[in-house]
């Protein structure tokens, strides 16, 4: 079809950059549409049905069966809109920049300003402060300072997690952690040779289960600007009372009433990180708190999140290589906002594609098993959502790349460039696809109208692709409405 020419995608890419800059120009938020008249009228971006964990495997899926589904995918998307959220909100809190004792240092200088007295003029000296221009470098401290916690917690949640009496629990049941410990375990997970030996631990429990992705996806609020994450009560009462410690790390850390000693630890913590990003922090503190007669000693669960500080401020190996891996993350989830699959129109046929793709990059390491591979962003997100669920990772990257396939995440562009260009070559040569294609709204939109038109009765190429552009318009509008806070958002007529 004429729609597949590189000329008719550039056509399609500029019109709807133009109607983009017109929209943003003329603040036209709704970009022509209607405005809902109640938030029960507003539409469900992303559309409920993709999430159905039970519906039968499609083509993408027939030869081995158990590759990610669309669902698992999706709410991939929405999981790491939810870490992205984090990241800033830990970043733009000003209570927890103070907590960790990162204060603007604000400077007073006196400048001169006219005074009128009736017809008299007079020069007066006005004591003014200027804001410190170096507080928000400062304050990209706060965010390893709340990693290593996070990381630390991690680590005594998988300690309740290998040790938890089974025997009497429902078949199946699995206590959805908070979101920092999530992000901890997601980023090791994408290490999945780290994974397997994991400092040399056991994990016996961790390594069976497939990951959370239903209950995910019931924690988070797709309808919210910023990806809230909400444990169940059930979920929050078994993190309480098994690893000792408050299920909400953010609003223990900002809102929380908390002893004088453990708030001055705290202050201590984030002012002892130096230069080289390392600790100089007496450790002992700790254990001198227990000992103490004052009446703002800590109670059992502050000592136990007193020992979870100790061990993040310990210079220790694990943690710090547990940081690391959630930074690397960093890059991807950027990406993966960027692209906002999971907010357009075209989401649900950009996944099932994705897993067809992901499937041909399996088989190519089968067919070039001394070749470095590198994946598109479209097959990472597949890959990486494999790889949350280790025993069925190590099984099918056996049967479909004849090997288990790691994933190194630390190898930098000198490297992977010139992979990814052999990568390309090889896969148009066993597929006669191209690999490296544009995955924007309006390409994936085009691609899905031309996939959905093939089974139809024929339309002239015109009309698939003004329907794809007014398609790709409609969903901006909304999530331009959506992201500058309006409460309302566009709605099309139905037919």
């Amino acid at each position: 079809m004429a729609l597949r020419v590189d000329f008719n995608n550039k056509n399609l890419h500029q019109c709807s950059r133009v109607e983009l800059i017109q929209q943003l120009a003329l603040k036209h938020l709704h970009g022509g549409f209607k405005k809902a008249t109640s938030s029960s009228d507003n539409p469900k971006i992303p559309d409920p049905n993709l999430f159905n964990f039970t519906a039968e495997p499609k083509d993408a899926r027939k030869e081995c069966g158990r590759l990610p589904s669309i669902a698992e995918c999706a709410v991939h998307l929405e999981l790491l809109q939810a870490f992205r959220y984090l990241r800033i909100e830990i970043l733009s809190s000003m209570a927890l920049s103070i907590l960790f004792g990162i204060n603007p240092e604000y400077r007073t200088v006196f400048r001169k300003r006219v005074k009128w007295e009736g017809w008299t003029k007079s020069l007066v000296r006005e004591e003014v402060k200027l804001r410190d221009e170096n507080f928000e470098k400062k304050r990209e401290k706060v965010w390893p300072l709340y990693l290593k916690l996070a990381a630390s917690r991690f680590l005594s949640w998988i300690a309740a997690v290998e040790d938890f009496d089974r025997t009497n629990a429902p078949n199946g049941l699995f206590h959805l952690p908070p979101i920092d410990v999530l992000m901890v375990w997601h980023a090791l997970l994408l290490n999945p040779k780290w994974f397997r030996s994991f400092e040399q631990r056991e994990l016996k429990y961790l390594s069976t289960i497939s990951f959370p992705w239903e209950q995910i996806h019931a924690a988070i609020d797709a309808d919210s600007s910023k990806w809230s994450f909400k444990q169940s009560e059930a979920d929050q009462a078994w993190f309480r009372d098994n690893c000792g410690l408050h299920p909400n790390f953010l609003e223990y850390l900002t809102k929380e009433q908390k002893s004088e000693h453990v708030s001055q630890y705290l202050t201590n913590y984030g002012k002892s990180l130096d230069s080289d990003g390392g600790h100089e922090l007496d450790l002992e503190s700790v254990s001198e708190l227990s000992s103490s007669d004052s009446d703002s000693d800590p109670d059992p669960p502050e000592l136990k999140f007193l020992d979870v500080c100790r061990i993040a401020a310990g210079g220790d190996d694990t943690i710090e290589n547990l940081v690391d891996a959630v930074k690397r993350q960093s890059a991807f989830v950027d990406k993966m906002d960027k692209q906002l699959w999971i907010r357009s129109p075209a989401v649900e046929g950009t996944l099932s594609r994705a897993i067809i793709r992901y499937e041909r990059f399996l088989k190519l390491f089968k067919l070039y098993p001394r070749t470095m591979l590198v994946p598109t962003l479209d097959i990472d997100l597949a890959w990486h959502t494999h790889q949350c669920s280790p025993a069925r990772y190590e099984a099918e990257t056996a049967e479909i790349a004849g090997r288990f396939v790691d994933h190194n995440d630390k190898l930098g562009t000198a490297t992977l460039d010139p992979a990814f260009e052999k990568t390309k070559a090889l896969y148009r040569i066993r597929f006669a696809d191209d690999y490296q294609t544009c995955v924007c709204w309006d390409c994936e939109a085009l691609r899905s109208a031309i996939a959905d038109d093939d089974h139809k009765v024929p339309t002239d190429s015109a009309s698939v692709a003004g329907e794809a552009q007014t398609t790709v318009a409609y969903y901006r509008a909304v999530e331009i409405a959506r992201q500058t806070g309006e409460e309302l958002l566009p709605i099309r007529d139905t037919p």
